[in-house]
């Protein structure tokens, strides 16, 4: 009976975690556009300037993100503690469920900047179309494979013939767990089952009820979990992956460098400060992860901190490892040379 009511505060906490992310102080509901767009965000900027270092260009963005987690850490404390609304750059925020369909809002023209992974500028790219990564806050898969605490499993060779659970089969975390069951010396495609379990509170109830065996997770939802006792880290994928690049077409870009170099400036200034004080940086984020405590939250932030690189250049290994799974899964038909999808040319 117990266990059964720590569940339920559990589910019911992480539901309050996934809506008020999506939801949060900052949200303007009348802004969403786009196909999978749930949310949307805007500070108020002045758009006088000021005198931030960065460079006075000053507009508009309309930003999108996957909701719900943490990979975009960065850009997150930058819209919540207004950085970017004190340097003249209203950020219309379009939050997704799934980066394929933010994506394409970026192809079609409602999105001008977009989070994501980097498997994203390379399928555009062979699509034709001129899509480029111009820096990068986040380096790794960004989901851990979750289990109960009394599962019998050690390893993940001990999953195999069992059922396993991703955000959206064909997203970064069914990426990151395929190539973790390669290594192990399982076959996706047969010797486990991948299913559909979304993020939060419906991932959650996947691993509990015994839908799945487990199920890949991001921050701050692990550490919630893992803080109850109740679930462990099976699978943490150990290796450097491209998982979140700042990305746009290349004809918008040739039109607003100003305010790209402005937006990567002001980006970089946030990161800076948030390596030196993590803490400031969780009660930043705590606004958007209300229902989350401080303690698990500041872990949570100080983890996902270590994997922002240095000067937010994307990182030669990691997107040639995004390559690498695109191209053995099939979806890439020749590699891309780094310099055509990356240009690191506006960092500050």
């Amino acid at each position: 009976m117990k266990k059964k009511k720590s569940f339920a505060l559990l589910l019911l906490s992480i539901m309050l975690v996934v809506l008020s992310a999506c939801g949060n102080s900052n949200s303007n509901a009348g802004a969403s556009s786009g196909a999978g767009a749930t949310a949307s965000a805007s500070p108020s900027a002045s758009g006088s300037g000021d005198s931030s270092p960065a460079a006075p260009a000053g507009g508009k963005i309309r930003l999108g993100l996957v909701g719900g987690g943490m990979t975009p850490l960065v850009a997150q404390i930058g819209i919540n503690d207004g950085s970017y609304e004190k340097a003249g750059i209203e950020i219309d925020e379009k939050d997704f469920t799934a980066g394929s369909d933010m994506v394409q809002a970026l192809v079609g023209g409602s999105l001008d900047v977009v989070l994501g992974s980097y498997e994203h500028v390379l399928r555009q790219i062979q699509n034709g179309l001129g899509v480029k990564a111009y820096a990068e806050i986040f380096n790794g898969v960004g989901y851990s494979l979750v289990v109960k605490k009394d599962a019998p499993y050690q390893s993940l060779a001990d999953v195999k013939g069992k059922t396993l659970a991703v955000t959206k089969v064909g997203s970064l975390s069914d990426t990151g767990l395929r190539e973790g069951l390669k290594e192990a010396g399982l076959d996706p495609e047969k010797d486990v089952k991948l299913i559909n379990g979304g993020s939060g509170a419906t991932m959650l109830a996947a691993i509990e009820s015994g839908q799945a065996a487990g199920g890949m997770v991001s921050e701050p939802t692990l550490s919630q979990m893992v803080a109850t006792g109740n679930y462990r880290v099976l699978y943490d994928p150990p290796f450097e992956f491209a998982g979140i690049v700042i990305m746009a077409k290349t004809d918008w870009v040739a039109k607003n460098q100003d305010l790209m170099k402005q937006f990567l400036q002001v980006t970089t200034e946030v990161n800076a400060r948030a390596q030196q004080d993590p803490d400031a940086a969780a009660a930043t984020v705590q606004k958007l992860f209300d229902k989350v405590p401080a303690d698990v939250l500041k872990k949570a932030v100080a983890t996902q901190l270590t994997k922002v690189p240095e000067g937010l250049k994307v990182t030669e290994g990691g997107a040639d490892y995004v390559q690498k799974t695109q191209l053995d899964q099939g979806i890439l038909k020749k590699e891309i040379p780094f310099a055509d999808a990356v240009d690191s040319s506006l960092l500050p």
